[in-house]
C-alpha cells in the first residue's frame, strides 16, 4: 500500500526534522508546499528527503491554502494520501511503528475511502528532543478534527472550506468507523513561542483573510495569550 503525505508548511524549521521522521514512518513520498519560509525550512526538507514545491504569495491566505489542499492531490497514484499543516500529525495513539501504522490503515482500505478523525490539540513548555510523540499531553479540540486522509483513486473532490476544518468529498465516499488523531503541534515550546508565532502570522494575515475574518484568533495581544495559555494548560492531560 502506497501512502503519500502533502504538507503546507511556512518557517517550521525548529520542528521540521522530527514532522519529517514521523510521517516516513508510514508514508512512501513527502512533498511540501513552502510558503516563502525565511529560516531555511525548504532547504532542510529537501535535505532530509522530500520533494518541496513553492507555493503562494508572502502572505498568510486561507483561500489559496484552501485551494492548493483541495488540488495538490489530485493524479496521485497512491491508496492514501494524507493532506495536512505542518504542524498537524496524523497518528493512531498505540500504533506508532511505520509497519503497524500501515497495516493498521490497509485493514479498512477496501471499505473506507475517508476517516474520521479526533482532534487533539498538544500543550507543553518544551520541545520534544528526538520525537513529537514524546509529547502527547492536550486536550479534545472538535475544531481540529479534520478529514485530512483518503483515498485519492475513490473520491474525485474533497471540497475543503477554508482552514480545512470542514469537507464535502464528492466521489466514492465511505467514512471510517475507526477514528484516527490529528495532533495539533502549535502550541508547544512555551506560551513566548506561541506569542511570537501569533505576531508573525498577523503581519503576513492577507487581504482575503482580514476581510472575512479567517485567522482573527492570531491578532489576540500577549495579555489574552498568557491567559488563554494558562487556562489551556490547566486543562491538559495525557493522550493515553
Amino acid at each position: 500500500m502506497r501512502i503519500e503525505a502533502y504538507l503546507l508548511c511556512w518557517n517550521e524549521i525548529d520542528i521540521m526534522p522530527l514532522v519529517v521522521k514521523h510521517y516516513q514512518k508510514f508514508c512512501d513520498k513527502i512533498t511540501i508546499f513552502d510558503n516563502h519560509s525565511t529560516d531555511g525550512s525548504a532547504e532542510l526538507a529537501v535535505k532530509l528527503g522530500c520533494e518541496v514545491i513553492p507555493f503562494g504569495n508572502k502572505y498568510f491566505d486561507d483561500h489559496e491554502n484552501m485551494t492548493l489542499k483541495n488540488s495538490c492531490w489530485k493524479g496521485s497514484k497512491a491508496d492514501l494520501v494524507i493532506v495536512a499543516d505542518f504542524d498537524e500529525l496524523l497518528s493512531a495513539p498505540d500504533l506508532h511503528n511505520e509497519w503497524a501504522f500501515k497495516y493498521f490503515l490497509s485493514l479498512y482500505k477496501d471499505s473506507t475511502t475517508i476517516w474520521k478523525t479526533t482532534g487533539w490539540q498538544i500543550m507543553n513548555e518544551e520541545m520534544p528532543v528526538n520525537d513529537l510523540l514524546e509529547i502527547t499531553n492536550g486536550y479534545e479540540f472538535p475544531n481540529y478534527a479534520k478529514a485530512i486522509v483518503f483515498n485519492p483513486q475513490a473520491l474525485t473532490e474533497i471540497n475543503y472550506n477554508p482552514g480545512a476544518h470542514l469537507c464535502n468529498p464528492v466521489g466514492y465516499v465511505v467514512w471510517s468507523e475507526e477514528p484516527l488523531y490529528v495532533l495539533h503541534y502549535k502550541h508547544i515550546g512555551g506560551v513566548e513561542r506561541t506569542i511570537k508565532r501569533y505576531k508573525e502570522y498577523q503581519k503576513r494575515m492577507s487581504p482575503y483573510n482580514r476581510k472575512h475574518g479567517h485567522g482573527r484568533h492570531y491578532a489576540q495581544n500577549e495579555r489574552q495569550l498568557r491567559r488563554e495559555w494558562a487556562e489551556r494548560m490547566a486543562k491538559s492531560k495525557p493522550l493515553i
